[in-house]
């Protein structure tokens, strides 16, 4: 009977260690999305720390204690990822009695892991596993030191088109804000470039925030800004232009705005995997929305823009347009606690529209 409980312990521990190596490589090496438990938990924890000790109602001041995701994320997933294996090797140096008891082998793990080196089986067995045992804790240390700088560049990517979009729009980027904007720096009728650059943005975003969901819960640097609102505003915009233009003038806008849909949409799921799947069918515009289309439409034509002349069809197509993005923008910013004024293409009274640079947080 003892024997086979120490073949036992040898197999659990051999799994721990398989389970340490898959998770570690699907994590930090490969460039494709795959689900892992030690990312979905550390993620969880960091998330959920942050989130409750956020002021929800001050936005800027909430941007500070959630700024603490990804270190607490990177903190909780090294904490796992080495007590995984820790525990491993416990079972195995006890299952091949390199040591007597449970806690000589989970001393004797760690301080082969740790490379600390204070306590090694005495037997040829022992000390191999631990020379083996030190070179996987040394890897850990070398992969946190080379995955980190790609986190913090990933974040600076995205933050530089974010604040390109509020030092222009002001406080609060709508569509009609930005369209201004362009027009204010001469890009308006010749805004195809604008689109491209922001379809590489969307195209960028998906493939860090999707291969790294921990990063879309990591706020904007400047002050009171969000990535989640900025999309929003360019979806909008985009849609604006496709639904009111000849689409021999919207070619850009109309690749960069399903470019952002998508990628929106895949981020969305990532961050909620259990939201029902009639959510997405939901095709509820809000009516001040509706109410206000003829502002810009009107806005359109007098900043110099070739409208269609329908313009109830342009407004039944805008609808549609931004229905299919609307319930990804909502579910964003619920999940990161970045808020996203409703309805996000309307101006408002309060909204700073003088183009003053955001501050760092």
């Amino acid at each position: 009977m003892d024997s086979t409980i120490r073949i036992a312990a040898v197999l659990i521990g051999i799994a721990a260690i398989i389970l340490y190596f898959r998770s570690i490589v699907r994590v930090v090496l490969l460039n494709r999305r795959e689900r892992d438990f030690v990312e979905r938990w550390a993620r969880a924890g960091a998330v959920s720390i942050t989130h409750a000790l956020a002021d929800k109602s001050d936005y800027a001041r909430s941007q500070r204690v959630q700024a603490w995701v990804l270190p607490l994320f990177i903190f909780f997933a090294v904490a796992i990822w080495f007590l995984l294996v820790q525990v491993g090797f416990m079972f195995i140096l006890w299952g091949l009695k390199a040591e007597s008891s449970w806690a000589y082998a989970f001393t004797a793990s760690g301080s082969a892991l740790s490379t600390l080196g204070f306590k090694t089986p005495p037997s040829l067995i022992g000390e191999f596993l631990a020379i083996f045992e030190a070179a996987i804790g040394l890897a850990v240390v070398i992969l946190l030191f080379t995955f980190v700088p790609g986190y913090q560049a990933a974040i600076q990517i995205r933050e530089r088109k974010v604040g390109w979009l509020y030092a222009r729009t002001g406080r609060r980027p709508t569509s009609s804000s930005l369209l201004e904007s362009l027009q204010r720096s001469g890009q308006i009728e010749h805004h195809s470039a604008v689109w491209e650059d922001w379809e590489t943005w969307f195209r960028g975003v998906l493939e860090t925030h999707s291969i790294s969901p921990i990063l879309a819960y990591v706020p904007a640097v400047y002050r009171g800004t969000s990535w989640v609102g900025a999309a929003a505003a360019v979806l909008d915009a985009t849609s604006l232009l496709v639904a009111c233009l000849d689409p021999k003038h919207t070619e850009s806008a109309r690749i960069c705005r399903q470019t952002g849909v998508n990628a929106l949409k895949l981020i969305a799921i990532e961050l909620n995997p259990n939201t029902p799947a009639d959510v997405w069918t939901d095709n509820t515009v809000d009516p001040k929305l509706i109410e206000s289309f003829d502002q810009l439409y009107a806005k359109l034509g007098e900043i110099g823009l070739p409208t269609l002349p329908d313009r109830e069809a342009c407004r039944a197509s805008f609808i549609t347009l931004r229905a299919e993005f609307e319930t990804s923008v909502r579910l964003l910013a619920k999940s990161t606690l970045m808020p996203v004024d409703e309805p996000w293409i309307l101006p408002h009274a309060h909204t700073d529209q003088n183009g003053t640079p955001p501050t760092l947080a």
